[in-house]
């Protein structure tokens, strides 16, 4: 009886140490087949850092981190694509992007304080960018359709209570040097691409106020400094420069405020919906490119070496779209990279 008693004792202690509840990365729910390997080694991810080069990527990673994998698979991707300066939209736990850039020894973020939410954060790299300063314009405007034709005196309202996030940064490599205003954006979504002054609580309406605002500021307060503005736009409806979201950077006809600026992704724009930042893996809505890298007049002259590209998540993760929709984002990051 004692030896029977003995073996089932073992018997249990052998199965109570190798059940374990909890998923693993390489669990097949984690996205990637059962595959036992690890899945944050990222083999195809590219680094895309050249010397000499400034990459500027801006990245919606929506409501992050929307699953136990986000931190894991963007904390890789980050530090694979060695890129110089990133701006995220969409953090839903500001201390969970904290602790993912405290663990990364060549960067360092800064954090919105007056988006009332899914807030941004700038993050970058320390070895070549010097952190100057920081604006939220417009916080302390009215966040209220008070239903008059003023947009300016409820500004946050016409951003969708997400102040623009405006950098003031330095890169240089010990050889060149620049700096830069970076001011970082996420338009209110939804709606279609029809203006309509009279309906100050449109969607489209709004965007288009936020999108004048914006020009306006950096004509008349930034014209001999090198901006560049970047971010969720939101732009529903036709994929345009006539798209009343994007107009007044972009529309030249009608607008003499987009003789100030130039979108640097516009052939994206204005190419096939399989190279657009947001492909509706998840939705049943069409792809859009909604993800977009405006710069003002001080920086054409560097633009001339620049390049503009959507980074593909499912080639650089290896992943199913419709698990990185749900795993990391459902938009894919713009990236823009020029030589000072």
């Amino acid at each position: 009886m004692e030896k029977l008693l003995r073996n089932f004792l073992i018997l249990f202690f052998i199965i109570s140490c190798s059940g374990g509840g909890e998923s693993s990365p390489t669990d097949p729910d984690n996205g990637n087949g059962g595959d036992t390997s690890n899945p944050y080694e990222l083999p195809n991810a590219v680094n895309y850092n050249i010397a000499n080069q400034v990459e500027v990527v801006t990245w919606n990673i929506r409501q992050f981190p929307q699953h136990s994998t986000s931190v894991d698979y963007v904390k890789n991707l980050l530090e694979k694509w060695n890129a110089d300066i990133y701006f995220f939209q969409e953090i839903n736990s500001e201390s969970s992007l904290i602790t993912m850039v405290n663990s990364m020894p060549n960067y360092s973020y800064v954090v919105d304080e007056e988006s009332g939410n899914l807030g941004f954060a700038l993050v970058y790299k320390n070895e070549y960018i010097t952190y100057n300063s920081k604006n939220e314009l417009w916080a302390d405007t009215a966040n209220n359709d008070d239903g008059d034709s003023d947009y300016e005196n409820n500004a946050a309202y016409q951003f969708a209570d997400r102040p623009p996030m405006e950098s003031y940064l330095t890169w240089t490599d010990g050889i060149k040097s620049i700096d830069l205003y970076v001011i970082g954006v996420h338009y209110k979504c939804c709606g279609d691409d029809s203006y309509d002054a009279s309906d100050t609580g449109d969607e489209t309406t709004r965007r288009h106020h936020a999108s004048l605002l914006l020009t306006d500021y950096i004509i008349n307060n930034r014209s001999n400094d090198n901006v560049i503005v970047l971010g969720d736009f939101n732009n529903t409806g036709s994929q345009s420069i006539v798209n009343p979201t994007l107009s007044p950077f972009t529309d030249q006809n009608n607008y003499d405020s987009a003789t100030s600026f130039k979108m640097t992704d516009l052939s994206i724009l204005q190419g096939p919906a399989t190279g657009y930042s947001w492909q509706g893996w998840t939705s049943s809505y069409s792809a859009a490119h909604f993800d977009h890298i405006i710069i003002n007049q001080s920086m054409f002259t560097v633009d001339a070496t620049s390049a503009t590209s959507v980074i593909a998540l499912p080639t650089e993760t290896g992943l199913s779209n419709s698990n990185v929709s749900n795993r990391i984002s459902d938009h894919q990051p713009v990236m823009y990279r020029f030589y000072p």
